[in-house]
């Protein structure tokens, strides 16, 4: 789930783990076979808070995954594989994402396991200026009150999925990695791993008792182009998940749904320096008593894409609000939240980043949970 999506060079080559094996993609056939990658961030932090809660006003984070990909060809073409995402640091969920999948470059591709939904993977909105601080992509580690995530909020993300994509090189006569793709998944549950205790979501062996979220259905669609020197993504998503009752707000259970859409623009001014621009929309039903309403945009410019020597700055804004909060215990809030990033690509892999922030809660339910905001962080993302 927790993804560096910098968008450093052209948008197509951002299109996700989809495209990236279909571009990969042999005629031959090949063994099944083991490689090893992932992400280490470390990092400083610190914050302006009030009311401060207790809080510290810095701090030492970090943020670390493995994974084991595996992927083979079958004789005709057909590619089948998977993931294990191990937590390199000790978490709620130690294994993140584990799925299989299956495609082919006619067809598309099937993901059967637990891992992110199809809005989580397709959505293009803002571009990230600061990695893992984005409108779009979140860790651990993120020291913001109430961040602005521009995903459902009830979104069953790294729980069990069926996730279903069309092969996008088949629309508009484009070649592989552009042109129009169609994702649709499907969650019966809010289950994650065979874990009963300690765990985000565990669910034990045999059927599981859903509890909070149940029978999500997701679907998503983008379009990725490039008309001469502008690249185009386009994005619009869907979800609906059955909300459990378990009190005079929520009872009885309920359906909830929500729709959102985004757009990334990168004008490639030469050299290898690019200008992008994007945002995103989101409306949704939440606890099936109020309704909440989102919008990012974002600006971003790179010296030279991801080439080492690259330097980034952007600029990304939030606004969030949440209407008929009479009794919506829940309620989050609304959000006003904005952050300047500068990036520094020392080598391939070794990204260095620095940036300031502010987000401002009101309008919360609890008294006093109103929080004003200043945070600022440094550190180094790797990926390998």
């Amino acid at each position: 789930m927790k993804k560096t999506l910098l968008l450093q060079t052209a948008l197509v080559a951002a299109a996700g783990l989809f495209v990236a094996d279909i571009a990969n993609a042999q005629t031959k056939e090949v063994p099944l076979g083991l490689t090893v990658g992932g992400y280490y961030n470390q990092l400083l932090q610190w914050q302006d808070r009030s009311p401060n809660g207790g809080q510290s006003d810095h701090g030492i984070k970090q943020d670390s995954e493995i994974h084991f990909n595996f992927r083979g060809v079958l004789a005709n073409g057909t590619v089948i594989g998977g993931r294990v995402e191990l937590e390199s640091g000790t978490y709620g969920d130690q294994i993140d994402e584990t799925y299989m999948f299956v495609e082919h470059t006619e067809f598309g591709r099937a993901e059967i396991g637990s891992m992110d939904s199809v809005t989580t993977k397709m959505i293009y909105g803002a571009p990230n200026s600061l990695p893992n601080y984005s409108t779009t992509v979140q860790s651990e580690y993120s020291a913001v009150n109430n961040a602005p995530l521009m995903r459902f909020a009830n979104n069953m993300d790294d729980t069990n999925h069926i996730n279903l994509y069309s092969a996008s090189n088949r629309y508009f006569g484009s070649k592989a990695g552009k042109g129009l793709q169609i994702g649709v998944a499907y969650s019966p549950d809010n289950c994650q791993d065979l874990t009963t205790t300690g765990t985000q979501n565990g669910c034990g062996n045999g059927f599981f008792s859903p509890v909070g979220l149940e029978q999500q259905f997701n679907a998503a669609a983008n379009y990725l182009e490039s008309f001469g020197a502008v690249d185009v993504a386009l994005y619009a998503g869907y979800n609906s998940v059955k909300v459990l009752g378990t009190g005079a707000a929520t009872a009885p259970s309920s359906r909830e749904s929500g729709w959102q859409g985004g757009a990334t623009f990168g004008y490639n001014l030469g050299d290898g320096s690019l200008i992008q621009v994007g945002g995103a929309y989101t409306n949704e039903d939440v606890t099936a008593v109020r309704e909440r309403k989102g919008w990012t945009a974002g600006v971003r410019y790179l010296t030279n894409g991801a080439t080492p020597g690259s330097v980034g700055i952007g600029f990304e804004y939030a606004d969030r609000n949440e209407s008929n909060s009479a009794g919506a215990a829940t309620r989050a809030g609304d959000l006003e939240y904005w952050h300047v990033g500068l990036t520094y690509q020392v080598a391939a892999g070794i990204l260095g980043f620095v940036g300031v922030g502010v987000s401002d809660t009101t309008d919360t339910v609890t008294a006093g949970s109103n929080v004003d905001q200043t945070f600022g962080v440094v550190g180094v993302n790797l990926t390998f």
